[in-house]
């Protein structure tokens, strides 16, 4: 049985939204769970894949039309709050709990892996334990890839100035996820944030062209590039990809940025017919996450 039968579904799904994020333990849960779903019902989002960062959280989006990602491992801060999830156990999500999240099909997918933050490779051998699991239990590992953004950037937890002492931007680099995925060949894994960077921050493009071509089942979301970045680096991103022949791959992932303007840029770009469009707002995702027979 599809997992989109199982949470009710209609068939076909007009847009499926891979990234996007609950709160933060010390936040509002309720109220930040109100205005995503406005947010995802104003735009016919069906599908929604929620990073929530706390065990509670967990509970609070079983709702039709979410699949649940837990958040692995966040960064040590230099002052309180020194984590902003999971904080009872020093920002790392409790492998047994999760374990028994996946086994009860509360969670399905890792959702988001953010090496970088920590200064950590993703091949660290504290995260093997938790790819073992994802391979496992078959669910998609979303990871943020990419040099930035950095510390004190103005998003997120990125914009306090206590955050991330221990950022490594080249820890974003996904051909770090080679050896994971020699090891655990079966692993479907979503690079972040693909095309982000600019200035010193610039993005690994050989090395995420050469992953796409070397594993079939690495996807990719934009994220960031599609919503916050210039138009012409957004539209330069989907043109590289889809000339590279990954067309298929990409998927539509607004990482909680105003979804209406994503889709004016999409809808803008002439030289991609609908079907292309389709594909990543709805086909390549549907696929990826397995979604349909």
């Amino acid at each position: 049985m599809s997992f989109l039968f199982a949470i009710g579904l209609a068939s076909s799904a007009p847009l499926i939204d891979v990234h996007r994020h609950a709160g933060w333990p010390d936040s509002d849960g309720d109220a930040v769970q109100r205005g995503q779903l406005e947010e995802l019902e104003r735009y016919g989002v069906e599908v929604a894949v929620m990073a929530v960062t706390n065990e509670a959280d967990v509970e609070r989006w079983q709702r039709e039309g979410i699949i649940v990602g837990t958040w692995i491992v966040c960064p040590r801060n230099q002052a309180e709050p020194r984590y902003h999830c999971f904080p009872e156990n020093e920002g790392w999500a409790d492998p047994a709990w999760l374990e028994e999240e996946l086994a009860a099909g509360r969670v399905h997918a890792v959702h988001e892996l953010t090496p970088s933050y920590s200064g950590i490779s993703p091949s660290n051998p504290r995260l093997e334990q938790y790819w073992a699991l994802a391979e496992v239990y078959d669910i998609p590992v979303g990871v943020h890839t990419q040099r930035g953004p950095p510390p004190g950037a103005r998003n997120s937890i990125r914009s306090e100035p206590n955050c991330c002492p221990h950022y490594d931007p080249e820890m974003g680099n996904p051909a770090l996820l080679r050896p994971v995925l020699a090891k655990h060949p079966n692993l479907r894994i979503w690079l972040q944030h693909v095309g982000a960077g600019r200035g010193d921050h610039q993005a690994f493009w050989p090395e995420t062209l050469a992953l796409l071509s070397d594993f079939p089942n690495v996807n990719v979301d934009l994220s960031i590039t599609n919503g916050a970045m210039p138009i012409e680096q957004y539209e330069a991103t989907l043109r590289r990809l889809i000339d590279a022949g990954f067309g298929d791959r990409i998927m539509f992932g607004s990482d909680n940025l105003p979804i209406g303007p994503i889709l004016e840029r999409l809808d803008g770009f002439a030289w991609l017919d609908e079907n292309q469009k389709q594909a990543i707002l709805h086909g390549n995702a549907a696929k990826f996450f397995r979604l349909t027979d």
